[in-house]
């Protein structure tokens, strides 16, 4: 109070207006620097993108792309402007590094602990994209050696897709089909709460990959939180070396072709290309394309698979970009004779939500399963001198019709819940079902956790009201049981039973619905 009085300043503050001082003293200095810095670093950064091609990937989220003329005149004219020293842009930026030196050092000098100003550094370029959308940020140097192995599709790992979903914890975007991920019985939406047990609440994606990647061999504990369930879901993954095929295919009963699509990357137009003569020699009319769990990757490589089945001038999709320089991408050779099933969830995302909507908006097949993610936007991926790069969200995608992905999904034309793949994990994380007194409440509780698990359209509350009671009967309908719509001791048996037979692991409700629809 005594300071307050006599005017008297806090030594600290006197330091610190001392070296702000000293900083407006060699502020012309700095602006020379700071130009300099800035043309060398224009040059230096712009001129690889000239070979970029465009990407849309919630995983590898990013993208490279194409900049226009008009881009890369917007970025010499800013330098140019910078250079004259005196508009109030040059001044602003000056006095923008000032503060953030000033901030740098108040922290160095007066927290509680050593801090690297390299990281200090890092986390200021990353709070500028933090504040944008989950899918702008600044790659390390690192994080962005990771993210290219990613894209050469082999990396050591546990193969799952994530991105950063909206209640504060990464989200398991889907995992690759036959890796650790996928094994362990990860699923899509499942939100990583904690990563060897450190909470992983407000990871961005890349920090989460950092952390869950590693030598082949090693083990990483994740902690889930599954929608729907109320406990906590642990997982020991052994990594193993990921090694992403794109395109399998086979036939099916009745002569139905079935491709399936894990990711549109650099190899899957020659493989789809394999796949489609396959199917034409052996003169297949009734195609499936199975893009479930597929969390996307190139916007060409979608265009091109997309081209084989859409009519011939028909928009597959429209890149919508900041002010009117937009781009609308056109089928252009004559469709494939095939009738095609798509079949979607909530893990195909990006790309595989141009070429299943494409699919949809243009009347050109049908679409099976359940919603897809949503991620309807398109990122540039520009590397940087210091072997880190910047990842910007930069257009929108929209489809036929202009219709908006991007938070929306596809809705599927015929919606089939596809029940989830049992593990040991989350057959512990169930309510018991047990026949004693006491327990009815509980099983009724477990029992409609399990029945959800099976498909059936039920919502576990603990309550055996009207419509339990109907999907019980129609349980044990099915099961041989006499349909009396009573939870006894035989049907919870039974319901236990189903859960984990060979045949509730391969059932495809979704596949099977597309069968179906071509019988029609």
């Amino acid at each position: 109070m005594a300071q307050a009085r006599t005017g008297k300043k806090d030594p600290k503050v006197l330091l610190m207006e001392k070296k702000l001082r000293k900083q407006r003293r060699n502020k012309l200095l700095k602006s020379v620097l700071a130009i300099f810095l800035a043309l060398l670093l224009v040059g230096m950064a712009l001129a690889p993108v000239f070979s970029q091609t465009y990407t849309v990937d919630p995983y590898r989220e990013g993208g490279q792309i194409l900049v226009s003329d008009q881009e890369i005149k917007l970025a010499a004219n800013t330098a140019v402007t910078a250079a004259g020293a005196t508009t109030t842009t040059t001044t602003t930026d000056v006095g923008f590094h000032d503060f953030i030196d000033f901030m740098m050092e108040t922290v160095q000098s007066s927290y509680y602990k050593d801090v690297d100003k390299q990281k200090l550094i890092e986390g200021a370029y990353k709070g500028i994209f933090g504040v944008l959308d989950p899918y702008s940020t600044y790659f390390t140097p690192t994080e962005y050696e990771s993210f290219n192995s990613s894209i050469e599709g082999e990396f050591s790992g546990i193969g799952a897709s994530i991105t950063e979903g909206k209640n504060g914890y990464v989200e398991v975007v889907a995992p690759i089909k036959d890796t650790p991920a996928d094994r362990a019985g990860l699923q899509a939406g499942d939100m990583i709460t904690e990563i060897d047990g450190i909470d992983a609440a407000g990871f961005t994606t890349e920090k989460a990959v950092t952390m869950i990647r590693g030598e082949k061999g090693t083990e990483v504990k994740l902690t889930i939180k599954r929608p729907g369930l109320a406990d906590l879901l642990y997982f020991n993954i052994v990594r193993d070396t990921i090694i992403v095929k794109s395109v399998n295919y086979k036939m099916l009963d009745g002569g139905v072709g079935y491709i399936q699509i894990t990711e549109f990357g650099n190899k899957t137009n020659a493989e789809f290309d394999e796949a489609m003569a396959y199917m034409a020699n052996k003169d297949v009319k009734k195609l499936v394309v199975d893009v479930r769990n597929n969390p996307g990757g190139l916007l060409d490589t979608a265009i091109h698979v997309s081209d084989y089945f859409i009519p011939a001038g028909k928009q597959i999709v429209k890149i919508d970009y900041k002010g009117s320089n937009d781009r609308t991408y056109r089928a252009t050779t004559a469709k494939s004779p095939m009738d095609v099933a798509v079949l979607v969830n909530g893990g195909s995302a990006s790309a595989s939500e141009i070429f299943s909507g494409s699919i949809q908006q243009t009347g050109s097949g049908v679409v099976i399963g359940t919603k897809s993610f949503g991620k309807g936007t398109v990122q540039n991926l520009m590397p940087l001198t210091n072997g880190g790069a910047i990842k910007l969200t930069i257009a929108e995608y929209l489809l036929n019709g202009d219709y908006h992905v991007h938070g929306i999904g596809i809705t599927p034309d015929i919606e089939v819940k596809a029940p989830v793949r049992m593990t040991d994990e989350l057959m512990a994380s169930l309510a018991p079902l047990k026949p004693s007194a006491g327990m009815i409440s509980l099983n009724v509780y477990g029992a409609q956790q399990r029945l959800e698990l099976l498909g059936y359209d039920i919502k576990a509350d603990g309550q055996y009201g009207p419509a339990t009671k109907e999907i019980v009967k129609q349980f044990q309908a099915l099961h041989g049981l006499s349909a009396s719509g009573t939870l006894t001791v035989q049907t919870m048996e039974e319901i236990t039973k189903a859960l984990v037979s060979d045949e509730a692991k391969t059932y495809d409700p979704q596949l099977e619905a597309a069968l179906d629809y071509f019988k029609k």
